[in-house]
């Protein structure tokens, strides 16, 4: 696999989890509009949602460390 084949599979990786993130959030909000929201779900979900912006922002820099290129000897 070359280079460009990891970054494109890094980039695809990325998109399903920012889709993942973005739907936790939008569960974050339905239940926090709820008249007596569960707190513990809230913060496994906030937890959830936390770690996956950590891995998009690792991979992330990994596509951007592909993106430079080797570096000379």
């Amino acid at each position: 696999m070359g280079l460009t084949d990891r970054a494109k599979a890094l980039g695809a990786r990325i998109k399903a989890l920012r889709d993942r993130h973005a739907a936790l959030d939008a569960q974050i909000g339905e239940i926090h509009s709820r008249p007596l929201p569960d707190t513990v779900q809230l913060r496994r979900l906030k937890v959830r949602k936390l770690r996956l912006r950590d891995e998009i922002r690792t991979l992330e820099g990994i596509v951007r460390t592909l993106a430079r290129g080797p570096r000379p000897a």
